[in-house]
């Protein structure tokens, strides 16, 4: 018996001393390092997260094909009854440009019997014709176009979506890091519950063997018992929440094939945190970085930068619609390809188109919509900086407050062992009481449970401090070999 007490008395001086390892010849240990570098691996959000850059750079590229060169034909052929009424094709080339001004280039044959009046060529061009020319807006889009307009806003998109990439990973990032600790503390629990069962086990046996002796009345048996079955009841609900927290951590492990993985029985967590406190004398560093880097931001930035794009758009529309074209009739080039003299006064097309609403109902609306989107958006984006400024405030102060309630929940905890291996001590001695025991003992579970609720929290505030601050992968580049480019 006295063997029996003093193998608990030891295990009992491990918990309370604090220490984490956790070593065991039987069983594998997973990190959460291990863990997170498999998340951004493999996890499925993140991957999704990935495509937003893509999806970003495909609307850019969509947006820049506005300014591909266009080819073009037409060709239009009709015989009737041994009769060539016409044949007529038409080649073009078109280079739309950023300032406005496209440039164009056209080949037509028009031959036949009935060809009309404006579209027939000499025969002694050989119904042949080359123009060279541009066209130019003169009003509307001469200094700003919708084509203009479209790449700015896929500029402004993709950075929203690297915003939205980053907010998206961060957020799985911190998901994965509180389930982990949630395990990591489940587990610890189980140990601690396990261990007041070998003890209440151990005292239910010696005070049936006294009452056997006559040493202790039934009460004291009943009492043990009561004891003994109340640490198993608690013991099984850590079982359920232990393999609870090591599922909810399972979710987030897959294969690179996407195969959902499992976390074995016998893989059990480590002690060894990725995270820092944070200190004052950085905060002011962090608030600043956070004002010009947080996801938040950056996608309020980026709105910003599509509403100034729609604005100088919508006032460009007030404009009226004058579009000019003028075009060389075979110059400086003939269809030979011989070089012929221009001459602005001879052999050219001029092409002048005039539109404008009276009223502008439809433009002014446009332009009045826009400006008070830009006004919600920059109240938006005021509120956000207080509110994540506020926030990065608060997280410090919680991981400092937590790291401080950490310490003292240990001091409280090792005192609590102190007294409890002491009345172990004085049982063995026959000098204790078996209600003060039991109340000892539960003031110890209850000082460790708030030692490890301690710990979760602490943990938790330190990975929400770099997420709160928008640090792309919670500062954690180093662990996944990504170098941080905000």
């Amino acid at each position: 018996m006295r063997a029996l007490f003093f193998g608990f008395l030891v295990g009992l001086s491990w918990v309370s001393q604090g220490q984490d390892s956790l070593s065991n010849g039987d069983t594998t240990f997973l990190s959460l390092k291990q863990v997170l570098k498999m998340t951004v691996a493999f996890h499925p959000v993140v991957r999704q997260a990935n495509l937003f850059q893509d999806e970003a750079d495909a609307k850019l590229r969509s947006a820049r094909g506005t300014l591909d060169p266009k080819l073009a034909l037409d060709y239009d052929l009709k015989n009737f009854k041994e009769t060539e009424y016409f044949d007529l094709l038409s080649t073009s080339l078109k280079v739309p440009t950023r300032l406005g001004i496209d440039p164009k280039i056209a080949f037509n044959r028009h031959q036949g019997e009935f060809v009309d009046r404006s579209d027939r060529i000499p025969v002694e061009n050989d119904f042949e014709q080359v123009s060279i020319g541009f066209d130019l807006p003169i009003g509307k889009g001469l200094f700003y176009d919708e084509r203009r307009n479209a790449i700015d806003n896929a500029k402004a998109f993709a950075q929203i979506a690297t915003a939205e990439q980053i907010k998206e990973i961060n957020k799985i990032l911190l998901t994965v890091v509180k389930d982990y600790w949630d395990w990591y503390v489940t587990y610890r629990q189980l140990q601690l519950l396990n261990q007041a069962i070998a003890l209440s086990q151990n005292l239910f046996d010696r005070t049936l063997i006294d009452f056997e002796f006559g040493e202790a009345a039934v009460v004291d048996t009943l009492q043990a018992k009561i004891s003994l079955q109340k640490r198993t009841v608690d013991y099984r609900v850590a079982q359920a929440d232990y393999a609870l927290a090591r599922l909810n951590l399972a979710k987030h492990l897959w294969s690179e094939a996407l195969v959902p993985l499992e976390i074995a029985e016998t893989v059990l967590p480590d002690s060894v945190s990725l995270f820092v406190t944070p200190r004052e004398s950085e905060l002011d560093a962090a608030i600043a970085f956070a004002m010009d880097n947080h996801p938040e931001i950056n996608k309020l930035e980026g709105k910003r930068s599509m509403l100034a794009a729609d604005l100088r758009w919508a006032r460009e529309s007030l404009k009226p619609q004058v579009d000019f074209s003028y075009s060389f009739i075979d110059a400086p080039i003939s269809p030979n390809f011989e070089s012929e003299t221009i001459d602005f006064g001879e052999n050219y097309k001029l092409g002048l188109d005039f539109s404008f609403p009276i009223l502008l109902r439809k433009e002014r609306g446009k332009l009045q919509q826009t400006k008070l989107k830009i006004q919600r958006n920059e109240f938006d984006l005021a509120q956000s900086q207080l509110v994540i400024r506020n926030d990065v405030i608060a997280r410090f102060t919680q991981s400092e407050a937590f790291e401080d309630l950490l310490a003292q929940y240990l001091g409280v905890s090792q005192n609590w062992a102190r007294l409890l291996n002491a009345e172990l001590i004085n049982l063995q001695n026959g000098e204790a009481d078996l209600f003060k025991l039991n109340i000892q003992q539960d003031k110890y579970i209850e000082a460790q449970t708030d030692y490890y609720d301690a710990l979760f929290k602490w943990e938790k505030s330190k990975a929400e401090y770099y997420y709160i601050t928008g640090v792309p992968y919670l500062g954690l580049e180093g662990v996944f070999d990504i170098v941080n480019n905000p």
